[in-house]
This record gives structure tokens, sequence and C-alpha cells, in this order.
């Protein structure tokens, strides 16, 4: 459908008079004729009388000018609402994110885009690096915190977040709190509330542990960290995380545990993939302001 036919047709009702129209639409009468003609044409009826001094909407032209109006509004509409998606006025920013990033790091950087963009909306879900990087790689997502230096790194577009030590947190008063380093030996029948296995620090507790032959008593397991946080602080057991869980939280010290190597973060899209244009937005604006 031709919507700039519908709108010579709609001048043209609206003025009762072809030449009106043409002079509203600053167009020659007989181009607006034309238009017309060949919109009768291409619906099969007359829209017109034309046999009376003024042309007269028949009853075709009736009904047919009610759903022009219709099309034309929602036409101004999807106009109005993709000029906004363009110039960033609304729109949602979604991404994954492990729990620990999105307590630790994500709010501050999320609150200063939302700030400077202030039509936007964000949705964050959780999950593993590991899980977050299939999700990427299904297109199940766009935008996911992953770890940089994993296996499928290069099919992705990065922009690293943090750099994180692996730590053993303990609580304030804990015999551990003034140590230097803790080794996979030492955790052998310690008590721990820890990440279920399928979360990236858990595996490499359990590498480190397998190779040092050491088997932690696991009292809990649980991917809902502040439960893990409460447990450490109660006493119940030790965990494992990243610095910032020890830097941000009271009563919560980190230990390196001897032999981890630190965690690389990164904000990424699968390479190749076009996004929205919230989520870009945000990898780019992210991307400045990490330089």
């Amino acid at each position: 459908m031709d919507l700039r036919k519908l709108e010579i047709f709609q001048q043209v009702a609206a003025a009762g008079s072809f030449s009106q129209a043409a002079e509203r639409l600053h167009m020659a009468q007989p181009a607006v004729s034309i238009a017309i003609r060949k919109l009768e044409e291409s619906l099969g009826v007359t829209l017109f009388d034309r046999s009376l001094r003024q042309p007269r909407l028949t009853a075709e032209g009736h009904a047919v000018l009610t759903r022009a109006d219709r099309l034309l509004r929602e036409a101004e509409e999807l106009r109005r609402s993709t000029d906004a998606l363009q110039n960033l006025i609304t729109g949602e920013l979604v991404l994954a994110s492990p729990s620990m990033l999105a307590t630790y790091f994500l709010p501050d950087l999320l609150l200063e885009f939302l700030r400077d963009h202030p039509g936007l909306t964000a949705a964050v879900s959780q999950a593993g690096t590991g899980r977050i990087e299939q999700m990427l790689l299904e297109d199940q997502v766009e935008l996911g915190v992953v770890n940089a230096e994993s296996a499928h790194a290069a099919e992705f577009d990065q922009v690293v977040l943090a750099t994180e030590a692996v730590v053993v947190c303990v609580s304030s008063d804990h015999p551990w709190a003034d140590r230097k380093k803790v080794t996979p030996a030492e955790l052998d029948g310690v008590a721990m509330v820890a990440y279920e296995s399928g979360y990236y620090i858990r595996s490499i507790l359990d590498r480190l542990c397998s190779e040092a032959g050491s088997a932690p008593d696991f009292r809990m397991q649980s991917n809902f960290l502040p439960l893990l946080v409460r447990m450490v602080k109660q006493g119940l057991g030790v965990t494992v995380g990243l610095g910032m869980m020890a830097r941000e939280e009271p009563d919560i010290v980190g230990t390196p545990l001897d032999g981890a190597s630190p965690l690389k973060l990164a904000l990424a899209k699968r390479r190749g993939r076009t996004i929205s244009r919230a989520n870009q937005a945000f990898l780019d604006w992210a991307a400045f302001k990490l330089l």
C-alpha cells in the first residue's frame, strides 16, 4: 500500500476539493488527480463522486477513509517510535552477568549509563560465565559478562570490565583473616559454603583441591550470593570468591588462593552479530568509560 497516495486521498476528503488539497500538499492539481485515480485503480473502487461541482466521497470512499486514517496514524506512531530508538530515547538494555559482578561492579556502571540515557531501562539476569558464553553462542542473549580468556574468547567482541584475584573469603574474626595466602591443601576438611558445581570459581576450587588431594567439607552449596555472604559472616564456613566481594562486604576478608590465576571479566557480544541499539550503546559506552 502506497501511504503517500493515502495521504493525498485523506487531504482531498478533508478539503472537499482537488485544488485545495493540492495547495495544502504543495502539489500540482493534475498530480493529485492522477494519484487518486491510481489509488482507485489499485483498490478497485470509486472513492469520489465527480458528477458534482465538488467531489463527494462515495460509500466505499467513506469506508476506505476510515481505514486510511487508522493506517496513517499507525504509520506515524511507528515512525516516532523508530526515531526514538534511533536516538536512544527509549529501549531496553538486556544482559546476563555472574552474580558477583552484578552485585559489586555493575550497579555503579549501570547507574551512570541509565542517568545518561533516561529513556532506557535495563534487565539483568544472573548466570555463571560458562553458561553465559553458551547463551551468547546460541543467540539466547545479545550481551553478557564472560571470562575474557576462555576457550571461546575469539568468538566474541569484548570490553574488559575488571581483573580480579580469586580469594578465600573468611569472616573478619577468622584465624585466616590475617593470612597472606591460603593453599588448596589447607582446605582439606575445612567447612565451606560454596557456589554449586558448574560455576567458574567453583571449577577453579575443585581443580586446585583435586590436584592437592584435599577434600573441603561443603556445608552448603548455592548460587545465591547473599546467602553465601551471610553464612561466611556467621561463621558457618569459608568461601571462594573474587577480590571485589571482600572489598565490598564489611566483616569479610579476602586471602589469595594459592595457585589461582586472576579472573579477567569482559562484557561481550557474539562477533559478527548485530545487536539492539540499546545493547550496542552500552557496549560502546562501557568501552569508552573503561579506556
